[in-house]
């Protein structure tokens, strides 16, 4: 069976170099994803401004040769993630998460309750950060975007990309290191409009609130220790926001 096509559709837009119309396709299916199986070829081309012949030939590399058959399968997949994300939420108990890698901050769940609140008002969530924490981020991402909301990680290349009110950028970096980057290259983008969260074990960031939000966790720019830590917030992000919010 492979992969779900949530998964094929991430693994080029998260590691594709271009910007072209596969990845413009790929953010248009994100953007759209709970309802895309109802849309016709025609319909996908015209609000995306892809050509059709260009959305085809994308859905070959993908191994699909017919519309329609993309669209069969998508609609089974979307049965199937829920599916699978209500098995695994089943017993999880929030604070062995906690424990598991001695998040030292009392206040740790309430933050990512507000965490979670923050990403649901939203309209579409951006993941800025380096090559690693981005890997781990994926499995965040792809449940997210099952629950209908807009999540993409950021690309230098990507020079299209505006922040708009409505947009939540969480910036994930150990040092602080990958945040103040984008802020340099990209200073027509400005944090003002969205919200925005730096996730990162430099306690500098307390005080100077670049970002509306920081979590810190404890380490001194122990990468190691730190992707444990945000494999584990990420897991507690999932789980609270499908009790909070999907959970029937």
């Amino acid at each position: 069976m492979g992969d779900v096509l949530l998964a094929r559709i991430l693994k080029y837009l998260n590691g594709t170099l271009f910007l072209d119309d596969g990845y413009r396709f790929c953010v248009f299916f994100i953007k759209n994803y709970v309802g895309f199986y109802k849309l016709t070829l025609s319909q996908v081309s015209e609000q995306s401004g892809i050509s059709e012949e260009a959305i085809l030939e994308f859905l070959i590399h993908l191994g699909f040769y017919r519309f329609d058959d993309f669209q069969t399968r998508l609609y089974q997949d979307v049965i199937l993630r829920m599916d699978q994300i209500r098995a695994r939420m089943i017993g999880i108990d929030l604070q062995e998460l906690v424990d598991r890698v001695h998040l030292e901050n009392d206040g740790i769940l309430d933050m990512i309750k507000g965490i979670c609140h923050d990403i649901h008002q939203s309209k579409r969530v951006i993941l800025v950060g380096a090559l690693y924490p981005m890997s781990i981020s994926v499995e965040l991402q792809t449940d997210l975007i099952t629950f209908g909301k807009e999540v993409i990680q950021y690309h230098s290349y990507d020079n299209e990309l505006t922040f708009e009110e409505g947009d939540y950028v969480i910036f994930i970096s150990a040092t602080g290191r990958a945040m103040e980057n984008f802020l340099y290259q990209k200073q027509h983008l400005s944090l003002d409009n969205p919200q925005s969260l730096l996730i990162t074990q430099n306690q500098t960031y307390e005080k100077r609130m670049i970002t509306k939000k920081t979590l810190r966790v404890p380490g001194k720019f122990d990468s190691i220790n730190f992707n444990y830590q945000i494999m584990t917030i990420f897991d507690l992000i999932r789980v609270i926001y499908y009790q909070t919010y999907q959970q029937i």
